[in-house]
């Protein structure tokens, strides 16, 4: 990779939800090295109060949360902003999962273990407003 990107201080978070509190931070820890504004929960309901805030400009999580599952989170961030880009990760490999994400409003769908430059070029794209599959 090359120079992190230079964001304004106004820059929304990129959250990282994952039950695994350790990947979610790591994941989290790499996005800020490459110049993004990232903060990790291993909890829907604390995602869903930094989506209440305003900030949130994007959200990364897993299919499995502490306290609900990413489908039911991934509903409820749609429910407070419906443009919110979300991509979901996954360490079951199961088509009906992938299909529900799609269902909920999920962008992009990745499966464990996560590639980070490729999850990071799809950030960078959606960020930048531009599409994604």
């Amino acid at each position: 990779m090359g120079q992190p990107r230079r964001l304004p201080a106004a820059e929304p978070v990129i959250l990282v939800a994952d039950a695994d509190s350790e990947a979610a931070r790591l994941l989290a820890d790499y996005l800020t090295r490459q110049g993004f504004r990232a903060s990790h929960t291993s909890r829907g309901e604390e995602a869903l109060r930094l989506a209440r805030s305003g900030r949130l400009g994007l959200a990364i999580v897993d299919v499995s949360l502490l306290d609900m599952s990413g489908h039911a989170l991934t509903a409820s961030l749609k429910e407070i902003d419906r443009e919110i880009p979300i991509l979901m990760t996954s360490g079951d490999d199961r088509p009906e999962l992938e299909l529900r994400a799609r269902q909920v409003g999920v962008l992009y769908y990745a499966h464990k273990p996560t590639d980070y430059r490729r999850l990071e070029t799809v950030v960078a794209k959606v960020v930048g407003g531009s599409e994604c599959g």
